[in-house]
């Protein structure tokens, strides 16, 4: 049985993908992070706040723009991420076609061809229109769930799963 898929690495895709690693094999890291971001915006948010009251001049105003933009980073974590990871997207990698088979998986973009072992997924992500693999804490890859041909969704998380003995991460 092989299941192809195609995929294009957009913004959209990116964030997902983001979102799937912060989902799975990030999730710690990312716990901590979300603490520390939230007690840096309510620190800035009170010295923002009492230093315009007591001493009105620029430095409030200073402590009230970091918690904003701090605020706006912790909001859209996934496409900032999503962002800087579409940055180092080699030319030429925007479009992947992946087929699925019981041994491996072989992904082709442009010039190139990389066959992939299940034995290197960690985790596996699934979004409504996404599924991601992850691969290490900084590395992932994703598939459109649109352009699956040769099979469906179903069957190709019910093959992930067999061939990885790993549960599905719901997004």
């Amino acid at each position: 049985m092989e299941i192809h898929v195609k995929t294009v690495y957009d913004q959209r895709a990116l964030t997902a993908m983001a979102r799937g690693l912060r989902k799975t094999v990030r999730r710690k890291r990312s716990r901590r992070s979300h603490i520390v971001g939230w007690v840096l915006v309510v620190l800035a948010l009170l010295f923002g706040v009492g230093d315009l009251a007591l001493n009105p001049g620029w430095k409030g105003w200073v402590d009230l723009a970091v918690a904003a933009v701090l605020l706006m980073v912790l909001l859209t974590e996934d496409r900032v991420n999503g962002f800087f990871a579409g940055r180092k997207v080699l030319p030429g990698s925007r479009e992947v076609e992946t087929v699925f088979t019981d041994a491996n998986y072989v992904a082709a973009v442009q010039n190139a061809q990389t066959r992939w072992s299940y034995e290197s997924i960690r985790a596996i992500a699934e979004g409504r229109e996404f599924i991601v693999l992850a691969l290490s804490d900084r590395h992932a890859q994703i598939y459109d769930k649109g352009g699956i041909s040769g099979g469906t969704a179903e069957e190709l998380l019910s093959l992930l799963r067999e061939k990885t003995g790993l549960a599905v991460t719901q997004m």
